[in-house]
Formats: structure tokens, sequence, C-alpha cells
């Protein structure tokens, strides 16, 4: 075979080949990046069933020297909030933060490279924290979402996770509202075989001067389950409100 007709075809061959891997690599049509897998080789794994707090009130929990500072607007609502319109007694989803403090029942977490899922018993609600490189939805403040846009990193040993977009129907405890410019972020680290400590930082200037941050430690209910649960199956409370205003107790 004549020697230049050899290295064309193989020119030709290895141009193909790069090709090929490229358009797999290629963002997609309409611009978006291609999700990748965190590369992080051996994150904590969270997965299981962690017991819950029941708590109605997020000033319990306020990291040390932290402080809950109400705007001018932010206080008259706490001053004068409706219990009657608590979207818990009326089964609304809970939001991210009430998800995880103000219920009875257990929660799951369900941990892969791309996506971290949270699974509510109370409801059967679930929450998608995304780690995969995606951005936030551009339109989610047009489009909120009951638990808003999640998306996390590997920090160490530290799942930091930011949500934004969270529809302002939802509370944060049993008195404490928030308008669709709240926005979180979460820090997951695994301080024990069996012990989850959950750190969250909460910025809002419609309601809240300025930041402040919540921690608590859930602990993993080894061999327990989550069960099926509606609120609206046995529901029998709702027809029984009646305007009320109490403070957070």
């Amino acid at each position: 075979m004549n020697k230049r007709f050899l290295i064309s075809v193989l020119t030709v061959v290895a141009f193909l080949g790069t090709s090929a891997i490229t358009r797999v690599d290629a963002a997609p049509q309409g611009g978006a990046p291609q999700p990748r897998l965190d590369v992080r080789p051996n994150p904590p794994d969270m997965t299981g069933v962690w017991a819950p707090v029941g708590l109605r009130d997020i000033s319990k929990v306020l990291a040390p020297g932290e402080e809950i500072v109400l705007t001018p607007y932010g206080q008259e609502r706490l001053k004068t909030v409706d219990q009657a319109n608590d979207p818990q007694a009326r089964c609304l989803p809970f939001g991210p933060i009430r998800a995880v403090l103000g219920t009875i029942h257990p929660s799951m977490i369900v941990q892969h490279p791309s996506v971290v899922v949270f699974l509510t018993e109370s409801q059967h609600t679930y929450r998608l924290i995304y780690t995969d490189g995606r951005s936030h939805p551009a339109d989610i403040e047009d489009y909120p979402d009951w638990y808003g846009s999640s998306i996390g990193r590997w920090e160490g040993d530290t799942l930091v996770v930011e949500t934004i977009g969270i529809d302002d129907r939802t509370w944060l405890d049993g008195g404490h509202e928030h308008s669709i410019k709240l926005r979180l972020i979460e820090r997951w680290r695994m301080v024990g075989p069996d012990s989850l400590q959950w750190t969250v930082t909460y910025e809002d200037p419609v309601f809240f001067v300025k930041p402040f941050t919540t921690t608590l430690t859930l602990h993993r209910a080894i061999g327990d389950r989550i069960m099926s649960h509606s609120c609206v199956e046995n529901e029998i409370d709702s027809k029984h409100l009646v305007p009320t205003v109490v403070g957070v107790e």
C-alpha cells in the first residue's frame, strides 16, 4: 500500500474518532451543559432513614452567637401570623426546612453520584439535590418549587447545598414565613457512624435584616423504613380551624 495513502487513511480515522468523542461530550442542542457525575471519589454515605425532629421553632436550634433579626415587615408578619393558615395543617408540602425539623415522620436519604434524594414519609413528598454540575433554572423565581431548586457540591466530607426559588407559601417552622427571595446554604456532614450534622444559613432581605444560621444533628434510624402517609387521608382538623394569632413558641 502506498505509504502516503496509508498516512492519509490513518489521519482520517483519527479525525473521525476525535469528532465522535467531541460529539458525545459536547453540549446538547440548546446550549445546556451535559450533566457530569460528581468526581469526588468516596463521599460519606448518608443513605438511610433518619429519625424525625418535630420542632416548631427554628430559634430553638440557632447556632451559638446567632440571632434572628426581623425586618419591620417580618416583625409584622410574625406578630399577626394566623395559625389557621398554617400550610402544614392544610396538607401542603413542607418545604426544605420544615420537612427536616418540623415533621413527626422520618425521612430517608438516597445518595447517588449525580443526585441526593430526600424522601419524606409525611405526604410522600421528595426533594432532589443535584450534584452533577448543573445550574439553577433561569426562570426559577417565575416558577418556584415547593422545595426550591437545590444544587450541591462536595467540599471535603461536607455536602454544601444552595437552594433558591422556594415557594413562599411554605413556612420555615410553626410561624416564621419567608419570601421568594429566600436563599439557603446547607452543610450536611457525617459526625459519627449514624449522626448527621445539618447546618443552614438563611438569607431573605424581605423578612430578615441579616443572615442567620441554625444547626442540629440527625440520627440514623437503623433498620427502620419510611411508610405510606397521606395528610388528606385522615385529615379532620381543617374544618375546625379558626383565625388565631399565635406567636412562635
